[in-house]
């Protein structure tokens, strides 16, 4: 090979091996994204408003609602709401404040007469709120810093709703501490409860709520008393949480003392209730008697429930049914 045809051989070799750089080099740039294992999924979508198990401080009406089981409702987890369209309440001694509609003061008792969304912060000594509206209707206080103390009954008294809503806003502590003797009761006895509700009461969102029971039971439900999400403390002399109709728990975390059940449903009237539900979250329950009663069942599905009861773990007469792995007894 003369060194004319040489050259023409070499200079054809270096193009091809340019080709192939360049090429190369041209695939690896136009890759699809799911190759990359850093990369999202090209299905992924942004969820909005943060953190979905924590909400967003900046935009509350942007926190996404919880996905729970058919045993609770659209009302019981949705978390999310818009400042600017409720009424604010800034509990002072003596100097309560309330700023919007639906809501009196007199004294340190504040009473909530209309539907709507309540955004409660402050301390009060001796006080209490009030919720009293139509049996159609629906309430729910958000409470961001709520400090009550009450010396004569409870501290929260649902005298007549549909459904009240408890949601605690995340970074919040929330503290309720009832009198040792009740001297403002009904003909029934009641309030009876540090918290207190003759209807349907659910407690969410992402923030705290302490619950010191002095007198008898720490929450109290004539009805239905759900806990969707947050972080729960309940002390009492007689139960801890004590309902009629049904106890459930979606997630969150609970974690109670008392002199008696931990957990109590008693309601006996309507076979389709008087039972306990939990789905998951973490409970620590610590009892005299019993951790948890129920009339006609007991279902835990998933979770954590540890007890420390010097009766039984789980009392029920009923269908009862536990996850394996779900009730650590203590």
């Amino acid at each position: 090979m003369n060194s004319s045809s040489l050259k023409t051989v070499m200079k054809s070799v270096l193009t091809l091996v340019v080709v192939l750089v360049l090429a190369t080099a041209f695939c690896a740039c136009t890759a699809p994204s799911g190759n990359d294992p850093t990369a999202a999924p090209a299905d992924a979508t942004p969820v909005s408003g943060g953190d979905p198990e924590s909400g967003t401080d900046e935009d509350p009406s942007a926190i996404p609602q919880v996905v729970a089981s058919e045993q609770f409702t659209k009302f019981d987890t949705t978390i999310a709401y818009v400042p600017d369209e409720c009424t604010k309440i800034v509990l002072a001694q003596n100097a309560t404040e309330v700023t919007g509609q639906g809501a009196t003061v007199d004294s340190n008792v504040v009473t909530i007469n209309t539907a709507g969304s309540y955004i409660i912060s402050g301390t009060l000594t001796d006080g209490q709120i009030v919720v009293n509206v139509e049996k159609t209707e629906k309430v729910r206080l958000i409470l961001s810093g709520v400090n009550i103390t009450n010396t004569k009954t409870a501290c929260i008294y649902v005298m007549s709703a549909d459904k009240v809503g408890i949601t605690l806003v995340k970074g919040t502590e929330n503290v309720f501490t009832d009198a040792k003797t009740y001297t403002v009761i009904d003909e029934k006895n009641n309030p009876n409860a540090c918290i207190f509700s003759k209807d349907d009461l659910t407690i969410n969102g992402y923030g705290s709520l302490t619950v010191n029971g002095n007198f008898n039971n720490g929450i109290g439900c004539k009805n239905d008393l759900c806990i969707v999400t947050g972080n729960v403390t309940v002390s009492a002399p007689n139960n801890a949480v004590k309902a009629t109709d049904s106890f459930r728990m979606h997630d969150g975390y609970l974690k109670v003392t008392s002199q008696d059940d931990a957990i109590k449903v008693d309601g006996e009237d309507d076979i389709s209730k008087g039972f306990v539900f939990i789905e998951g979250g973490t409970l620590e329950l610590t009892a005299v008697d019993d951790a948890i009663t129920a009339v006609y069942s007991v279902n835990i599905t998933g979770g954590t429930v540890t007890t420390y009861a010097e009766g039984k773990a789980i009392n029920c007469a009923g269908n009862v049914t536990v996850a394996e792995g779900s009730l650590i007894e203590k």
